[in-house]
Order: C-alpha cells, then sequence, then structure tokens
C-alpha cells in the first residue's frame, strides 16, 4: 500500500486567466511531447486554450494561493470512465508530490460521475518518468493504448 500524499492543495476549476502562466510550464521539447505529443517547440501562445472543449473539464491544482498544476478529466462514457490527461506541474517544484496530488484529486472528481466504473491514464512510451507519479496515485497497468505506443494505466473504483 502506498503511503497518502502529503502535500496539502486543492483543485479549481480551470480559468483561462491562468493560461499563460500554465503554457509557460512546457519549459522544453521534451516536456512538450510528454504533456501532448506536441513536436513544434515552443507551443503556439494559445496551446493551453486548445485543449479545452467538450467533454473535457479542466482544473488547476493551488497550493498556497498559487497555481502548481494542471490536468484534465475527458469523459470516456463508452468505457464507463474518465480519462487523466494533459497532466503538467510547474517546473520548479516537479518531483515534490503535487503531481501525485493532482492525480488522486482527479480520480476522485471522476468517480464521482454517476456511471463511471474507472480512471484511466495512457502513457506515451518515451515518458516513463512520470510512471512512478501514476503508481503512488494507485493506478496499475492494464494495457499497451490503442492510438500510440505506450501503456494504459487504470484505477478501478473501490
Amino acid at each position: 500500500m502506498s503511503k497518502p500524499i502529503s502535500v496539502k492543495a486543492d483543485i479549481v476549476p480551470y480559468s483561462k486567466d491562468y493560461a499563460r502562466v500554465i503554457r509557460s510550464w512546457i519549459d522544453s521539447k521534451k516536456t512538450y511531447k510528454d504533456v501532448c505529443r506536441g513536436n513544434n517547440y515552443p507551443p503556439p501562445q494559445n496551446v493551453i486554450e486548445t485543449w479545452q472543449r467538450k467533454g473535457v473539464t479542466s482544473y488547476i491544482l493551488f497550493s498556497d494561493n498559487k497555481p502548481v498544476a494542471y490536468g484534465e478529466l475527458w469523459n470516456r462514457p463508452h468505457e464507463l470512465a474518465y480519462e487523466i490527461a494533459h497532466l503538467i506541474v510547474e517546473p520548479t517544484i516537479r518531483f515534490k508530490g503535487y503531481g501525485t496530488k493532482m492525480i488522486e484529486l482527479l480520480y476522485q472528481r471522476g468517480v464521482s460521475h454517476k456511471g463511471v466504473a474507472k480512471v484511466i491514464i495512457n502513457l506515451f512510451k518515451d515518458n516513463t518518468t512520470t510512471l512512478g507519479c501514476y503508481f503512488k496515485a494507485g493506478f496499475q497497468i492494464s494495457s499497451t493504448t490503442n492510438y500510440t505506443e505506450g501503456l494504459r494505466l487504470v484505477k478501478l473504483i473501490k
């Protein structure tokens, strides 16, 4: 059993007022590729706004009144699931538990919807640095992804 995350933070619905800050967290070609399979670094100025669409609910993690992470829940009704996507943490605090906290809170939001049996994450094959974060949040490898080389992780409702 993994130990609880001690980071004190909470998520709030995304506001476009934070788009520029979140975009600034895409600090390298590798980060851009890991977060959204982006290839043309730097990303366009409106990249975060292009992620906002029907079936996607976006959140910002705040700690000490500052935005520290961003993530999305994609509704996957045909799978009775929500998918966590576009997870990114402010660069100076990566690997300090904020990503895991964000995943835990997104999971809680996803499973609070009626008819949801699981939450999934698709991990691209070249983004293995975040795998430990997903394991800490209680996700397990279930299969390979359908549309790109990588792994599919799942956490069922308990």
